[in-house]
């Protein structure tokens, strides 16, 4: 069964239990499986990019260029930060740290610290193509938590306060947009997708031996805009007729999805005018 539901300008989502928070126009939250609605917020400026805070219970967003932080019950805006151009952001506890990994411009790595929000600069690239895409893991073993953003995983030093060491993962970086990617782990591998390319690469990476050389890529395929990505599942970004694929088989069209996650059993699809449920 597909339960939908027609919304405008929805520009990305996040899922905590059973609720999913959408944003755009306006910040959402939506209780499943029934895919109710109501509004939490109507922000002066359109809000592009967030991401959940650690307990599920706030959000870090942009809205306009601010880089703000809204948290239940009243969700007002805590601005952190002003000229944001913010890609990803992933809410962590890095050695001990608590607060939220931002991608700016594509080009730096910030940590911004609770509570009081000031960064710390993690890394800055250098690179032809804009980087993008969060995750946290322990790359090495080590037991220290890694950062992989882009094409790079960086190396957690054993003290906050020392420097971290990037690693190139893969060398995607023939076009200015094809390392602003999505991200998924699965059994130990890595999952990516140049969501931003009209013919962009799906791949699977499997690490190395020694996890600094460039690692073992797989080609899944080439879709369009594959801005949708999970364990198991590929979503087109490209309007209507975009594909749907589950474990490597198309399964259906839609009218083009950015977000995709994993909820009982089957999955909630969110694209820019609309929230389903299959």
């Amino acid at each position: 069964m597909i339960l939908g539901l027609l919304f405008a300008s929805i520009t990305g989502a996040a899922l905590h239990g059973d609720t999913l928070y959408t944003w755009g126009d306006q910040l959402l939250a939506w209780t499943l499986p029934k895919l109710q609605s109501h509004s939490l917020a109507a922000p002066e400026k359109p809000i592009t990019a967030g991401c959940l805070d650690q307990d599920g219970a706030g959000l870090f967003l942009q809205e306009g260029d601010r880089l703000v932080y809204r948290q239940a019950p009243d969700w007002k805006p805590k601005e952190m930060d002003h000229g944001m151009d913010m890609h990803d952001c992933l809410a962590v506890t890095l050695l001990g740290h608590p607060g939220v990994l931002v991608v700016h411009r594509g080009m730096q790595l910030r940590f911004y610290e609770f509570p009081d929000f000031h960064y710390k600069e993690i890394y800055s690239f250098y690179s032809r193509s804009r980087q993008g895409g969060l995750l946290v893991t322990d790359v090495d073993g080590d037991g220290y938590p890694d950062i992989i953003c882009g094409n790079y995983w960086i190396k957690s030093p054993t003290d906050f306060d020392l420097p971290w060491h990037d690693f190139a993962i893969e060398l995607y970086n023939d076009q200015p947009l094809a390392a602003t990617l999505r991200l998924a782990l699965v059994d130990g591998d890595l999952l990516v997708a140049q969501g931003e390319l009209p013919n962009g690469r799906v791949a699977r990476f499997r690490k190395p031996g020694d996890p600094t050389r460039l690692w073992i890529e797989e080609l899944l395929g080439e879709y369009h805009y594959p801005r949708a990505l999970t364990s198991n599942l590929i979503g087109e970004d490209d309007g209507p007729r975009s594909k749907l694929l589950l474990n490597g088989h198309l399964v259906g069209q839609t009218n083009g999805i950015h977000s995709a996650f994993p909820y009982r059993d089957g999955f909630v699809l969110v694209g820019r005018d609309g929230v389903s449920y299959r």
